[in-house]
């Protein structure tokens, strides 16, 4: 990642101050210009505005933010990178953040290192997505079984488990050949996964369909 000259102009938005802490372990970290917290009624005017470099909405359900003025918003994150800190994470709330352009989405709990990292890799173009620190390494382990990507891809583009599979052995960098000896299917098959895939996805290539499943909580980084 090459090193910016100047901070980056942060907009910190929340919903309540009671989350102005997730966002305040900013304050005093290198290489971040911290402005001033807005609430989600003017939001879409400060963003204008001040014309950040990034914006971090904290809020406990992103439905109160993502109700208001929808087309703007799309817009202003479509233009901003934009990292999402909730209280509610999962296939849903990541599927609904990706609708409005938000690529990167964490749990309140951060500290300032990672929400640094993760604003950084957003505004070169990454997406960012992190397991409540609540979660268990079982539940975290059942995810990865046939019902659980089963149900993830019903909630992503209705993506079969066997092509949630395949998603993430192309996150790997495998190439069709490689995935169908790792899932012993013939290449065809493979094939045909990835163009089932790309095409529920809206992706034009393997690389987007990747990073979309990254957005939506299906391929871990």
């Amino acid at each position: 990642m090459i090193a910016r000259s100047k901070p980056l102009r942060v907009l910190p938005c929340v919903d309540s101050t009671v989350f102005v802490p997730s966002i305040a372990v900013l304050r005093s970290t290198v290489g971040v210009d911290l402005l001033s917290v807005t609430p989600a009624s003017t939001l879409i005017y400060r963003a204008l505005s001040d014309e950040p470099d990034a914006i971090v909405i904290a809020t406990e359900d992103f439905g109160s933010v993502a109700g208001r003025n929808d087309s703007d918003l799309i817009e202003v994150f479509s233009s901003t990178p934009t990292v999402l800190l909730s209280g509610q994470i999962g296939p849903l709330v990541r599927k609904r953040a990706a609708a409005f352009r938000i690529r990167s989405v964490l749990p309140l709990q951060v500290t300032s290192d990672q929400l640094l990292a993760a604003i950084q890799a957003t505004v070169a173009g990454l997406s960012v997505t992190m397991q409540p620190f609540g979660q268990t390494e079982d539940a975290y382990a059942a995810s990865d079984t046939a019902d659980g990507i089963a149900l993830t891809g019903r909630l992503a583009e209705h993506l079969t488990a066997r092509e949630t599979v395949v998603l993430r052995l192309m996150a790997l960098g495998l190439g069709n050949k490689e995935i169908a000896s790792r899932l012993d299917i013939s290449e065809h098959t493979a094939k045909f996964h990835v163009s089932s895939i790309l095409a529920k996805l809206g992706a034009a290539s393997r690389t987007e369909a990747v990073s979309i499943g990254m957005t939506r909580g299906l391929v871990a980084i």
